[in-house]
């Protein structure tokens, strides 16, 4: 096994070793191959998990035959981080991705109206993000893929209604992500030793938050629920609070933009690289190219905790917005 695999592979190899459905095992293969950096001491490892993907599709392809097609609930992760919507139905879980992509979801007061995942792409400072609609939480029948697809999540938003049953769509809605091994990533301390459970980011987007009386309905309902998860009102009809949703989204994903500098030239300010908080240097030059990843002896940065074109090692933590020039 290579060395100095990232920390997106193993959580990746966590996701992949926990899959339920052949569709969930290709997507986390897919995204550990994306996470490994190119070189030859990985030749290995990526010829591996390439025979392991093309097991797996060509497992699946046998028993669905030839006509049919892949797994709707197999999706493709894009952008910097993947965000699942889910809730009980008439919650808004379809209104919020028409408002925040271009995703054109069907979307009706009768309840059960989204029958598949429908994903879409959200711009967030100025990073692309991955939202997916999914169908309603139900309690009488849900496609076990559905769980596998938040399984691949770096965020959940549940949904409620805070004009409807907020505390009864709640209680339902953690429940059944319960039943299947799923809990908010606060709520450790439920688990019992043997228990095997995924641990996800939860963030409650509480709708229908339209006006002044509405947020004392909030208010109440943040002061009597006894669940320690973070909350948000917000109103897509009215469009209240929709661009403070998508900071705490990005707050949640727990990622950092970084910008390049090629020496002697201007740093590219439009298109950052994306990595995770508390990621170094030699991290960030393997987002960069694998030639770096190899090479690098030392990089300069410019912004937080370092003087301007500050020499630092490979080992040097970044933070946001820093720009990196690399030297090999």
């Amino acid at each position: 096994m290579p060395t100095n695999l990232p920390p997106e592979y193993f959580s990746a190899d966590k996701k992949y070793r926990e899959a339920e459905s052949a569709s969930a095992k290709i997507s986390a293969l897919e995204e550990m191959m994306s996470t490994i950096p190119k070189h030859k001491g990985t030749d290995k490892l990526r010829a591996d998990l390439r025979r392991k993907i093309s097991k797996l599709k060509s497992d699946r392809q046998k028993k669905k035959g030839a006509t049919k097609h892949e797994s709707e609930y197999h999706i493709e992760k894009e952008g910097a981080g993947r965000i699942v919507i889910v809730g009980k139905p008439n919650v808004g879980k379809s209104s919020l991705l028409a408002h925040l992509t271009h995703a054109t979801p069907k979307i009706s007061e009768s309840p059960f109206t989204t029958w598949q995942p429908l994903p879409g792409m959200t711009t967030i400072e100025d990073i692309q993000v991955q939202l997916i609609d999914t169908p309603p939480l139900n309690e009488e029948h849900i496609e076990p893929e559905l769980f596998d697809l938040m399984r691949t999540s770096d965020l959940i938003l549940i949904m409620v209604d805070l004009q409807a049953t907020p505390f009864q769509q709640l209680e339902d809605s953690l429940a059944i992500l319960k039943e299947h091994k799923i809990l908010p990533i606060n709520r450790s301390g439920e688990i019992d030793k043997y228990q095997q459970v995924n641990l996800l980011p939860v963030l409650v987007v509480v709708n229908k938050d339209d006006d002044d009386r509405c947020d004392e309905d909030f208010e109440v309902f943040k002061e009597l629920l006894e669940i320690d998860l973070p909350l948000i009102p917000i109103s897509i009809t009215k469009e209240r609070s929709i661009e403070k949703l998508k900071t705490i989204i990005f707050d949640k994903l727990e990622i950092i933009r970084i910008y390049s500098k090629p020496p002697g030239k201007e740093a590219d300010l439009t298109k950052p690289f994306v990595v995770k908080k508390g990621s170094n240097v030699e991290e960030f030059a393997g987002k960069v190219h694998h030639d770096f990843y190899q090479k690098l002896k030392t990089a300069r940065v410019w912004g937080s905790n370092v003087f301007d074109g500050q020499l630092v090692g490979r080992d040097h933590v970044l933070h946001d917005k820093d720009i990196v020039e690399l030297h090999l």
